[in-house]
């Protein structure tokens, strides 16, 4: 695969914020871990899923929804999504890891061999860009998504202690 193709994206949290955590991820036995993983994944999935819908607020949504077809869950201790990669191929060659941020926050440059266009800007917001879809509806599913993976880790965390001290 040509790596012009490809873009990945990787937002990860600082890892000193979760020393004690990771802490206690290693302590889990195995059982406790691949539980806690499965239940992370279904977080994900209800993530991958809301995310998927956010085409339909796309000014270009037959681009935007090619987009999103390539959302997909990943196992992890923590909820994450991977969006873009190869698949996807528009007019002109491009995938959809290439138009993946034009199509979410829009801009004038279409590609070199005159393919796709993206939508005008997205409204400002804060040090960037609000975008159109994926990104306001992570914004709006932050909580639920937070609270879910908290109880997740709550669970599995207390029933290790619960049946070591028990």
């Amino acid at each position: 695969m040509d790596m012009a193709e490809r873009t990945t994206v990787k937002i990860t949290p600082d890892s000193r914020d979760l020393k004690n955590l990771y802490k206690a991820f290693r302590e889990m036995d195995e059982g406790a871990k691949r539980a806690l993983k499965d239940d992370v994944t279904s977080i994900s999935a209800w993530s991958a899923t809301e995310l998927q819908s956010s085409y339909t607020m796309n000014p270009l949504p037959a681009q935007a929804q090619k987009v999103a077809a390539t959302i997909r869950a990943n196992k992890d201790r923590l909820p994450n999504v991977t969006i873009g990669g190869s698949k996807g191929r528009f007019s002109g060659g491009a995938v959809s890891g290439q138009v993946l941020f034009g199509s979410e926050f829009g801009g004038p440059a279409p590609f070199q061999n005159g393919g796709r266009r993206f939508p005008d800007r997205s409204p400002a917001s804060g040090r960037g860009n609000e975008g159109y879809g994926i990104f306001k509806v992570l914004k709006q599913i932050q909580p639920e998504l937070t609270r879910r993976w908290k109880d997740a880790v709550t669970r599995r965390v207390t029933e290790k202690w619960d049946d070591n001290n028990g």
